[in-house]
């Protein structure tokens, strides 16, 4: 029922507005994904808070630090690693065992751990190259020991990919529509062609012969919510054609994502 509903809202926009999705009527499945996503942030918030308190009480290293790492990120299954940061900016402990041999490294120069060494407040960073070799977000947690001092924080490397693609891909299933996501600098954390995931929309040449795509990914990056249109290649016919677009925010520890629906309005471009 709810797919029928999906697509008889995208017909009446379609017919109602012409190259711009009805302003008023934002597609059930954007609703959604978005839900879905902030779910997912709140669970992994308190995933974070949870471990924190556990290695408040066991400290930073030893048996039970190890064991409330992997419970944290056996919880998630885009995580990819989970550690314990000293004050200074060193992972004492890492879950799990294939990235034991990190131990000890020092990312003190990370922006995120800079932050929450400052504020002693929560943090998600932009997408970054890890000192494990790979591009991923990180979600920072501080922890403090029961008689109030600071320990450090306890960190959970991510692959945004994974985390999307798990709730969009059952979304978007069998309606005409894609969603893509992306941080307010470009960078594609999420695309249904796993080609672009990576990219950044402002930076990769694959992006500059469609000014109309780059100004509206101005307009996406500055506004939280809003529609539009755009002329791009359709990564099932491979032709260029006019995508409408309806856009909106997800938000964990003060970093937005956007989230991008889009279907495809002509099959040529104009």
């Amino acid at each position: 029922m709810k797919k029928l509903l999906m697509w008889a809202l995208l017909a009446f926009c379609m017919i109602h507005a012409q190259h711009v999705w009805c302003a008023d009527n934002m597609p059930i499945v954007m609703t959604d994904a978005q839900e879905k996503v902030s779910s997912e942030f709140g669970r992994l918030d308190a995933g974070l808070k949870r471990a924190a308190v556990q290695l408040g009480v066991s400290g930073l290293t030893g048996d039970s630090a190890r064991a409330a790492l992997a419970e944290l990120c056996g919880s998630f299954s885009y995580a990819v690693d989970c550690a314990a940061v000293d004050p200074k900016g060193k992972m004492l402990t890492i879950e799990p065992a294939p990235y034991r041999r990190f131990e000890g490294a020092d990312i003190s120069g990370q922006e995120q751990i800079k932050r929450v060494m400052r504020d002693r407040k929560p943090v998600l960073s932009s997408v970054f190259k890890t000192v494990e070799g790979f591009e991923a977000l990180d979600a920072e947690y501080p922890v403090t020991a029961q008689d109030g001092s600071f320990l450090g924080s306890v960190s959970l490397l991510f692959r945004p990919e994974k985390l999307l693609g798990d709730i969009i891909q059952p979304l978007v299933q069998g309606i005409p529509m894609d969603i893509w996501a992306m941080e307010r600098g470009g960078y594609i954390l999420y695309d249904a062609d796993k080609k672009q995931i990576g990219l950044n929309l402002f930076d990769s040449p694959l992006y500059r012969p469609y000014p109309s795509l780059l100004k509206l990914g101005r307009q996406i990056a500055q506004n939280p919510t809003g529609a539009g249109n755009y002329n791009f290649i359709d990564r099932i016919t491979k032709k260029v054609v006019i995508k409408n677009t309806y856009w909106q925010t997800v938000s964990m520890y003060g970093t937005d994502w956007r989230l991008v629906g889009i279907h495809v309005e002509s099959k040529k471009a104009k």
